[in-house]
C-alpha cells in the first residue's frame, strides 16, 4: 500500500460497473489502495499495439489505471464468503449495485457494521435506494435527460447533453467527496456510515441557473424556464462567435469596457455607443452589444484574437479540438500529461486533476492485467482496522463540523466547493468587499443566493492599510483557506502561500486559477464558457454538422468546485498522517481537459481523434443512444445495452429486431444505426414521452423524458426523497424553495442546510467571536473603511 499519495493507507473495496467508476478512479489517484471486485471494465477499443490492448481498452487505461483486481462474483456462495473478509478490511466500500443486491449476499453496511463498526460505505445509485423510481435503470444521456441538463443543452429542435459522460462524472465526484467526509467523521468519533447518493439528484442539483430562474423569476429580468440556446449564456453576453478562421467564446463580462476598447481599437466605430457604459446598461442592450462583438470577431482568426486577449484582460477563447489540446503549450509547461508506468511503448495521459504540493500523486499506473489473489490482498492491507476509540464526539454530528475554512470566492467555481464543504459541516467564513461586489456577487442578487448557502459572512477591505491584522488571526484558526481569484491577487494582498503557511503549518491553501500561476497561459482570462472552449468540450457538444452549440451551462465551474473539495477532503486526510498542511494547486483549465480525458489518451496513444456526433456516446460503442420526440412534442432519452436491446425491441412490438442476430451486438447496431433510430423515431412519435418512459423502464430498459425545472419541481423521485426543501425569511428574498445535498448520511443529519448570508451578517461572530477582536475594534473597522 505505499504508492504515496494523500491517500496512502487508505483501503477501498470498489463495488462498480460505469456508474461509479469514476469516484474509484479519483481515490485510486490519490493514493488509497483500490480493489475493485469482479470484471474488468472493456470498452473493446484496442490501444497502441496489441499487446496494450490485451490489457483493455482505452475506457480501462483511463479508469482502472493503479487499482488491483480480485477474481470474486459476490453472486457465488463461495466468493461471497471471500468477499466478506475483504470488506471487514476496508476503510471504504463503494458501490453502484441495485438497491437491495448486497443485502441479498449478506454485505450490506447495516449487515456488517456489527463486526466493523467504524466502516464507512457509499452506494451510488441511478436514482438514490429509496423512493418509486429507485429500481429504475439509467445511463449517462437518461441522466442528463431526467435531471435537467437536456433542458438547458443543445437548440429548440435538437436536445444535447455534454459530451463525455459528464453526469456519470458528477456522480462520482460526490461520491467520492461523501466517502472521504464520512470517512474524516468516522475518524473522529469511531463510528462509519452508509452513505446514499442519488445520481439524479447530484445532475439536478449542479445546473447553474436552472432553479435560480424558476424560483427568482419575481425579481429577475429573465424567463421563468429557460430553454435550449446553443452555446449563448443565460445572461446573454456570453456565447460563441464564427471567426475569419474557427470560433471563439466570447465573454466580456465582468469589464466590458476592456472588449468596447479593443474594438474601438481596431477601428470598429458601431462599438463607440457602448463607450463608457457599466455592465449593468450593456446588459439591457446585450443582443444589440453581442451583434457589433459577433461583427469585430469576424474580421479575424480566432487564433489571433485568443493570442491578443489576455494582454488586454478580456476573456475570449478560441474553440479548440481535443488535438489542440493535446499539444497545448500550457500543459506542456506544467507537465499536465505525465507517462504511464509500465513496460510498453510511451503512453501520456492526464495525470491528476490539481497538485497536492505536500503528497503528490503517484504517477499514473496501468490497468490490471491479472487479478490478484485475495490473501495477497489481505496481507498487503494488514489486519481490519481497530476499532477507534471514542473521541467524545457526537456521532450525529455533521460529517466536517469543526473544519473551519476561509472562503475569498467568487462567481460559481469557488462557491459551488465551499457551498459543498457547507452542506457537509464545515464553517464556512465567506468574505467580501462590498464595494467590488458586482452582480452575481451581490447578496441581494438570486445566483449568490443560490450557490453562497451553508456560509457566514463577514466584509473586509484587502486594500486598507490594516487588514493583515485580522485576516491572519482568522487564519491562524482556520483549517482552510480558499481563494478563485485571477494569478497573483491573494500574493499581491500579503497572503501568498510562503507567509500563511508560517502563521498556521496546518493550512491547507487551495488556489483555483484558471490556467494555472505559471506558464505561458498563466494570465489567461477565463470562465466556464472560456475553458469548454480551451479543452475541447465546446467543440465535442456538438451536432455533427454544427460547431458553434457547446454546453448549454457552466458545468466547468461545477466540476472545478467538486474537484476542490475533493482536494481538500483529500489534504485534510493526509493531515491526519503528517500533521501538515499543503498547497493545492487548481488550474480549472486542467479540470475541464482531465474531463475529457478518455478523448485525450486516444488522440495522444493512437492518434483517433474524437468529434462531434451529438447524443452519440463518445467513450464506448453504445446503440442506440439517443433522444426522440414523442406524440406529444416532448423529448425521451433512450440508451440500451446488449442485454436491454432484446427487451427494448419487444416494447416497440418489434420482435423481428429482437431477434436479428446481426443486430444482437452493439457493433452490429451500430452497423445498422440507420435502422435501429428510425424504429425508435418512428415507435416514439405514437405515444406520449412519459408513456414510452414508463413502458422502457417496467422493462428494465433505460429511458427519461427531457424534464426542465417545473418537471424536475414535480418530480416523483425528487419529491419521495424530500429533495427540495424550503428557506423561510431571507431578509432579501423571503421564502423560497432550495435543494439539498444529493446524498443521505445514515449517521449524519445535514439539514436544514443554512440560508445564503447577508453581506457582513456575521461580523460579530467572525471578527469577534474567531479572530478574538473585540466589539469596540470591530466597530472602529466598520468605520474606518476595514470591514466594508
Amino acid at each position: 500500500m505505499g504508492n504515496g499519495g494523500a491517500l496512502e493507507g487508505v483501503k477501498v473495496v470498489d463495488l462498480t460497473g460505469d456508474l461509479g467508476r469514476f469516484a474509484t478512479k479519483l481515490l485510486a489517484e490519490a493514493g488509497s489502495s483500490v480493489v475493485r471486485v469482479g470484471r474488468r471494465g472493456s470498452s473493446g477499443r484496442p490501444m497502441v499495439d496489441a499487446a496494450a490492448a490485451a490489457r483493455g481498452g482505452v475506457l480501462d487505461w483511463w479508469y482502472e489505471g493503479g487499482k488491483e483486481w480480485v477474481d470474486l462474483d459476490p453472486a457465488r456462495r463461495s466468493d461471497t464468503r471471500e468477499l466478506g473478509r475483504l470488506v471487514r478490511s476496508a476503510d471504504l466500500v463503494i458501490d453502484d449495485l441495485a438497491p437491495g443486491l448486497l443485502a441479498e449476499y449478506g454485505l450490506d453496511h447495516f449487515q456488517v457494521a456489527a463486526d466493523h463498526p467504524a466502516l464507512v460505505h457509499v452506494s451510488l445509485t441511478p436514482f438514490g435506494r429509496t423512493g418509486p423510481r429507485a429500481g429504475w435503470a439509467t445511463s449517462d444521456l437518461v441522466a442528463g435527460a431526467l435531471g435537467g441538463v437536456c433542458s438547458l443543452g443543445g437548440l429548440p429542435d435538437f436536445p444535447l447533453n455534454t459530451w463525455g459522460r459528464q453526469n456519470l462524472n458528477f456522480g462520482g465526484f460526490v461520491a467520492a467527496v461523501s466517502a472521504l467526509a464520512a470517512l474524516r467523521h468516522a475518524r473522529h468519533t469511531g463510528v462509519g456510515q452508509h452513505v446514499d447518493v442519488s445520481l439524479h439528484e447530484v445532475v439536478t442539483g449542479s445546473i447553474e441557473n436552472l432553479f435560480m430562474q424558476y424560483w427568482y423569476d419575481d425579481i429577475l429580468d429573465l424567463v421563468k424556464e429557460p430553454t435550449r440556446q446553443a452555446a449563448l449564456h443565460w445572461l446573454g453576453l456570453y456565447d460563441v462567435a464564427p471567426a475569419r478562421t474557427g470560433a471563439v467564446m466570447i465573454t466580456p463580462t465582468p469589464t466590458p469596457q476592456l472588449l468596447v476598447d479593443w474594438m474601438l481599437a481596431d477601428g470598429l466605430v458601431d462599438s463607440v455607443v457602448f463607450d463608457g457604459m457599466e455592465v449593468e446598461e450593456i446588459l439591457e442592450r446585450r443582443e444589440e452589444f453581442m451583434t457589433v462583438v459577433r461583427t469585430f470577431v469576424a474580421r479575424h482568426d480566432a487564433s489571433e484574437l485568443f493570442a491578443e486577449s489576455p494582454g488586454r484582460h478580456v476573456a475570449l477563447g478560441e474553440v479548440q479540438t481535443p488535438a489542440q489540446a493535446a499539444t497545448n503549450p500550457q500543459f506542456a509547461h506544467r507537465g499536465f500529461y505525465q507517462p504511464v508506468r509500465w513496460d510498453g511503448p510511451e503512453l501520456l495521459r492526464p495525470a491528476s486533476l490539481a497538485r497536492l504540493q505536500g503528497t503528490p500523486a503517484p504517477s499514473p499506473a496501468p490497468p490490471p492485467l491479472e487479478p490478484t489473489p485475495l490473501n495477497d490482498v489481505l496481507a498487503d492491507w494488514g489486519d481490519a482496522p481497530a476499532p477507534s476509540s471514542p473521541s467524545g464526539a457526537d456521532p450525529t454530528t455533521a460529517p466536517l463540523a469543526g473544519v473551519r475554512i476561509v472562503d475569498f470566492t467568487w462567481v460559481l467555481a469557488g462557491p459551488f466547493c465551499t457551498r459543498t464543504l457547507g452542506d457537509l459541516g464545515a464553517d464556512v467564513m465567506k468574505l467580501q468587499h462590498e464595494p467590488r461586489a458586482t452582480l452575481v456577487n451581490q447578496d441581494d442578487y438570486p445566483y449568490y443566493a443560490v450557490w453562497n448557502r451553508s456560509k457566514r459572512s463577514a466584509l473586509i477591505n484587502m486594500r486598507h492599510p490594516e487588514a493583515l491584522g485580522p485576516v491572519r488571526k482568522l487564519i491562524e484558526q482556520a483549517d482552510v483557506l480558499i481563494e478563485n481569484y485571477s494569478a497573483g491577487v491573494l500574493d499581491s494582498w500579503g497572503l501568498d502561500w510562503d507567509t500563511v503557511s508560517s502563521w498556521n503549518p496546518r493550512l491547507i491553501y487551495v488556489t483555483m486559477s484558471g490556467c494555472g500561476h505559471h506558464g505561458p497561459w498563466r494570465d489567461v482570462i477565463s470562465y466556464a464558457p472560456t475553458i469548454h472552449a480551451l479543452c475541447g468540450l465546446t467543440y465535442l457538444t456538438n451536432p455533427p454538422d454544427r460547431r458553434d452549440v457547446g454546453v448549454g451551462f457552466s458545468l466547468n465551474d461545477h466540476a472545478a468546485g467538486f474537484t476542490a473539495a475533493l482536494m481538500i477532503l483529500e489534504a485534510l486526510e493526509a493531515r491526519e498522517r503528517t500533521g501538515q498542511g499543503q498547497l493545492i494547486d487548481l488550474a480549472q483549465l486542467e479540470v475541464g481537459s482531465y474531463l475529457i480525458g478518455p478523448a485525450l489518451i486516444d488522440e495522444m496513444a493512437n492518434g483517433r481523434s474524437a468529434t462531434p456526433d451529438g447524443n452519440t456516446d463518445g467513450l464506448d460503442i453504445v446503440e442506440p443512444n439517443g433522444i426522440f420526440p414523442a406524440a406529444d412534442h416532448e423529448w425521451v432519452a433512450i440508451t440500451a445495452d446488449d442485454d436491454q436491446w432484446p427487451r427494448l425491441a419487444r416494447a416497440m412490438d418489434r420482435a423481428d429486431l429482437a431477434d436479428r442476430a446481426d443486430l444482437a451486438s452493439a457493433f452490429g447496431r451500430r452497423a445498422e444505426a440507420t435502422t435501429v433510430r428510425r424504429s425508435l423515431a418512428d415507435w416514439c412519435m405514437t405515444r406520449r414521452a412519459h408513456e414510452v418512459m414508463d413502458l422502457l423502464q417496467s422493462q428494465g430498459v433505460p429511458a427519461g423524458v427531457v424534464q426542465g425545472a417545473r418537471g424536475l419541481m414535480a418530480d416523483p423521485q425528487h419529491q419521495a426523497r424530500d429533495f427540495w426543501q424550503q428557506v423561510n425569511g431571507h431578509p432579501h428574498f423571503g421564502d423560497r424553495p432550495a435543494d439539498r445535498f444529493p446524498a443521505r448520511f445514515s449517521e449524519s443529519d445535514l439539514l436544514p442546510h443554512r440560508r445564503s448570508p447577508t453581506f457582513g451578517e456575521h461580523a460579530f461572530e467572525i471578527w469577534g467571536g474567531v479572530a478574538g477582536l473585540s466589539d469596540e475594534e470591530i466597530v472602529a473597522g466598520m468605520g474606518s473603511g476595514l470591514f466594508e
